[in-house]
């Protein structure tokens, strides 16, 4: 969704670094001071939201989704853990994020980068 005129929604509990949008698009974030479950609820969003990319991506077969696809597996594993090592999940996320940019999943790419940034 790069295109412009383009609406994107967001729910997450916060956001890190520079976040951009198509020239004419608008976002609407919704941030939340913190969720009724607490770092496990947003872990759970997390995983829920990275296994709801994997499927995603498993649905292209161009080069790029392949890449990308291979990436989020590994992420989604990792976060299969009880307790995510913090280190592994951001370098995972730093080789994923270039690749999601690309093939235009900016809804997917800020909640998940969000939530990210408030666990790791």
């Amino acid at each position: 969704m790069n295109e412009a005129g383009q609406t994107f929604n967001f729910h997450a509990s916060s956001f890190v670094g520079a976040q951009n949008f198509a020239s004419g698009g608008s976002a609407n974030v919704e941030r939340a001071v913190g969720s009724e479950a607490g770092p496990q609820g947003d872990l759970d969003e997390l995983r829920r939201l990275v296994t709801e990319l994997t499927t995603q991506l498993a649905e292209r077969s161009d080069t790029d989704a392949v890449r990308a696809h291979d990436q989020a597996t590994e992420l989604e594993e990792l976060l299969r853990e009880d307790h995510p090592d913090g280190d592994s999940v951001r370098k995972r996320w730093s080789k994923l994020r270039p690749l999601l940019d690309t093939l235009g999943h900016a809804g997917s790419v800020a909640s998940i980068a969000g939530l990210l940034g408030g666990l790791f």
